[in-house]
């Protein structure tokens, strides 16, 4: 029998108070980031970094959201159901690092920091522009499942997917 999900706070951006050194999801590089990174690249405006926390303030799961703009290819414009556009690249948003703690992994609790990613970067879109929610996965693993959360493959050299915002609720 499944322990019961703890209740976890609603998403917040990271702050001095959040207890990170505990936190661990079972990938050294997404811990070490929190641990070591998170803090000083939103210090520097490089990314937001998004947390949930236990009621000790520990973080238990976390994405980090950056401004991205991605050189124009016929390709890319299709996936985005975008069609051709007067500039050499088009805007959207990077969801970077996510990570989960260990024993909260499995419950669905990465599928919904994606989702709020990805209608935070619809809201924001809407002030600032910008079509898609594009992720880097590290591996194949990790392409499938963003596959499940409705990112579409680029092809090419790299492992880049997107997520059209229109496709957000």
């Amino acid at each position: 029998m499944a322990t019961p999900l703890p209740s976890l706070s609603p998403l917040v951006l990271l702050t001095p108070t959040h207890q990170v050194r505990p936190f661990t999801c079972g990938n050294v590089e997404i811990d070490r980031f929190l641990h070591d990174r998170a803090a000083i690249e939103q210090a520097l405006r490089l990314s937001q970094v998004y947390v949930t926390v236990d009621a000790g303030g520990a973080v238990c799961g976390y994405f980090t959201l950056a401004p991205l703009a991605v050189r124009v290819e016929p390709s890319f414009l299709a996936s985005l159901g975008v069609g051709a556009v007067p500039y050499p690249s088009i805007g959207g948003f990077l969801l970077g690092r996510l990570g989960v703690a260990t024993a909260l992994q499995g419950r669905g609790i990465g599928e919904a920091l994606v989702m709020r990613a990805a209608q935070i970067a619809k809201r924001e879109a809407a002030f600032v522009g910008g079509v898609f929610l594009a992720v880097d996965p590290k591996d194949d693993r990790l392409m499938q499942w963003y596959a499940m959360q409705s990112f579409v493959a680029l092809g090419g050299k790299g492992r880049r997917m997107v997520l059209p915002l229109r496709a957000v609720p």
